[in-house]
């Protein structure tokens, strides 16, 4: 802690000198770095706070625009994010309730609009964050500790909510998809008359069924957001969002025995949309909202102060019955009923202030914060009960279980505070990044065992210094390679089973580049090499799957390559590749004296890529028609921390058509018709198996009609 503070002194000390050289240049115009008009971004603030480009970042970041959710009619986080190198997703794109996601092997932290979201004591009370109100999506690889504190050497996902505009907007979207899927939405925004006042208000609705039986949507989604800005130094912007899901059937994919989808039944294949609930018992709810402001305030040319603040609430509430065994007729799977609800509210605080200035050649930028969050959960689970048997192949449902009593509840307090600091530099070609945070983390969890009475306390106190250092060097204007060396530091949420607080999380990555902005079109092409360890890995736990096991240490090491270009007007391209190799370096055997040590992590292929084309004609007689198409191959990966199931790859193919209906007739102008088809011949795939009764379906054929009208 001493060593942190007197670091960030002197940082602050060097801020006056800094601040007197009043310079507006500084990081990003180093130079002259050309700036263009591109349908790709070219800067973001994940991966340094500030407005820094992604070529003179030192680390591998992936975005997807609104512009690309709604041209691939994405519907899901999940879903924008799954051709991203690097990005799996677990469960597929089938589950209502949570978007499950491994960025380079480890659980990302998710973040909205730069402040951590909540998490809950067992992982349930996460919130679903809508893509059709945001803005864009950031992927940042590798730890990112010292800016955000808790955060796995994987990476974290940034989700930007769409903001106030300054020209007014004003659309209206129609949509209607397979499996009864009717939804409309509304993003509206623009100046309020001649105030220092803006807004924008984006809101959805959907009812829709899904590929299993009984499973069904129904979601009701509304942002606000409105800014403030008397001039072009200070803005404060208010964002909201509600959002409810209510799901019967569970809100889940159905979790289907492994003989019978990815081994071998005598009896035959199982149906990927079978439903092994009770129709009358099984039931999801979710209730979210969110309430925040950002302050922007520019003190001078060369000294800024931004401040975050937000309050989130999501209460969820699941019960389901699912499969313990197979019988040995391979057709009777024997069943059990429970119900996991769980509610997390967090408040989140990030201030930081930004210097900047000019010695001699050399261009600084000095950044200053400081964040707090403070979660507070409660988890109850009930005791398991014994439910009929069903038949997997002739499924008879009796509607007749109840809830069971509740067995145990958790409640759970954890609390963040961080000091960070970061300097930046540039002096021709080479530019530096380093950054240094300490962190002061505590927990406390509250088992009780209600048949017994009983109650267990669990405290956990962690303090922890990370960084990151990073070189950039420009071959060229729009051509720069890097190399950087960062650590991470994660409070583990949540406990094991037995109650214990899990130990926090630490890791180290080695990172190298290059990315190159593509000078004769607009694009963007990335190629990163990494080498990333983290001990006290969280895996699944191979005695009870619902919940997670510390193995140790881990490794992954990978090749990961993005282009996204237009290298003529209408044509967008994208392809990404990704080779990574993970190992579990140190494990200490189970309760059954098995070590896991030496497999690989799950959720890890060993490649995945993507490629997609998309192209609009400007000219003849089918001016104003769009087509697309893409395919995604998904790796060979393990889905148990045991390595007993490995999931086959496979490729999946989509296609889009695409018309602009003022082609039709003026009076229609800003009316948009599109059809969208995932998975476009039908391909029956397993996402995953993480245990015998444990296997999943990727999602089936789908195809999504969109009415967009914008005035």
């Amino acid at each position: 802690m001493r060593n942190s503070s007197s670091l960030a002194v002197l940082f602050l000390c060097s801020a006056a000198g800094i601040a007197h050289a009043q310079s507006s240049s500084a990081m990003a115009s180093a130079d002259d770095i050309v700036v263009t008009a591109r349908p790709y971004p070219i800067e973001t603030s994940s991966g340094s706070k500030t407005d820094l480009p992604i070529l003179l970042t030192p680390q591998a970041i992936n975005t997807v625009t609104a512009e690309e959710i709604a041209v691939r009619g994405v519907q899901s986080l999940t879903q924008a994010i799954q051709n991203t190198p690097g990005v799996v997703g677990q469960y597929g794109d089938t589950d209502v309730r949570h978007d499950w996601i491994i960025v380079r092997g480890f659980n990302p932290a998710r973040y909205l609009d730069g402040l951590r979201l909540p998490f809950g004591a067992r992982g349930y009370a996460q919130m679903r964050i809508e893509p059709y109100g945001l803005e864009r999506i950031e992927v940042l690889k590798g730890p990112a500790s010292s800016l955000y504190g808790q955060s796995a050497p994987g990476g974290l996902v940034n989700m930007v909510s769409k903001r106030p505009t300054d020209t007014p907007l004003h659309e209206i979207l129609l949509q209607a998809a397979s499996f009864d899927r009717v939804q409309v939405g509304a993003d509206l925004g623009g100046p309020i008359g001649d105030t220092p006042l803006s807004y924008r208000l984006t809101g959805l609705a959907r009812t829709s069924g899904t590929p299993t039986e009984f499973l069904d949507e129904k979601r009701l989604f509304v942002a606000p957001a409105l800014r403030f800005a008397p001039d072009a130094t200070t803005s404060i912007t208010l964002l909201g969002q509600y959002q409810t899901i209510v799901s019967d059937g569970g809100g889940a994919p159905p979790a289907l025995p492994v003989k019978g989808t990815l081994r071998a039944n005598p009896l035959g294949s199982i149906s990927p949309g079978l439903f092994i609930g009770d129709p009358g018992y099984d039931h999801f709810h979710n209730e979210q909202f969110t309430a925040g402001a950002e302050l922007h305030r520019e003190l001078s040319q060369a000294l800024r102060f931004d401040q975050s603040i937000r309050f989130a609430d999501v209460t969820t509430d699941t019960q389901r019955v699912q499969g313990i065994a197979l019988a040995a007729d391979d057709r009777t799977l024997s069943r059990y009923a429970w119900a996991f609800p769980e509610r997390s509210r967090v408040w989140t605080t990030d201030s930081r202030m930004t210097m900047r200035g000019r010695t001699g050649a050399i261009a600084h930028e000095l950044l200053v914060g400081l964040d707090y969050q403070d979660e507070r959960a409660r988890y109850d689970e009930s005791a398991l009960r014994l439910a009929p048997a069903i038949d997997v192949f002739a499924p008879v449902y009796t509607r007749g279980t109840t809830r069971p009593p509740i067995a145990t509840t958790i409640r759970q307090n954890r609390d963040q505070t961080g000091l960070y600091v970061q300097y930046g530099g540039i002096a021709g070609r080479l530019s530096v990044l380093a950054s240094g945070r300490q962190d002061w983390a505590n927990s406390t969890t509250n088992t009780l065992t209600v048949a017994s009475g009983r109650s267990l306390q669990a405290r956990q106190q962690d303090r922890q210094f990370t960084g990151r250092v990073g070189v950039t060097y420009r071959l060229l204007d729009q051509m720069a390679t890097y190399v950087a060396y960062g650590t991470s530091f994660q409070p583990a949420a949540g406990t094991d089973r037995l109650g214990r607080p899990f130990a926090p999380a630490l890791g180290k990555q080695w990172e190298a580049g290059l990315k190159y902005q593509l000078p004769a079109m607009p694009g963007l092409v990335t190629l990163a090499l990494f080498d990333l360890r983290q001990t006290n890995v969280l895996t699944p736990d191979p005695a009870d799957i619902r919940f997670s096991t510390q193995t140790g240490e881990a490794r992954v090491r990978g090749i990961e390559a993005e282009a996204k270009m237009t290298p003529v007007p209408g044509l967008n391209l994208i392809a990404a590749y990704a080779f990574s190799q993970s190992d579990v370096l140190r494990a200490n055997p189970n309760a059954a004296n098995v070590s896991i040590q030496g497999n690989a992590l799950p959720f890890v292929p060993d490649h995945q890529g993507s490629v997609r084309a998309d192209y609009s004609i400007r000219s003849g007689v089918l001016t104003g028609v769009g087509v697309g198409a893409g395919a995604t191959y998904f790796g060979a990966l393990y889905g148990d921390a045991a390595n007993l199931y490995r999931i086959p790859a496979a490729t999946i193919a989509d296609a889009a058509l695409r018309f602009d209906l003022a082609r039709v007739s003026p009076a229609l102008r800003g009316a948009n018709l599109a059809v969208n088809v995932s998975n476009l011949f039908d391909k029956r795939y397993l996402k995953t198996c993480i245990s015998a009764t444990g296997c999943y379906f990727g999602a089936p054929r789908t195809a999504l009609i969109s009415l967009r009208y914008t005035m």
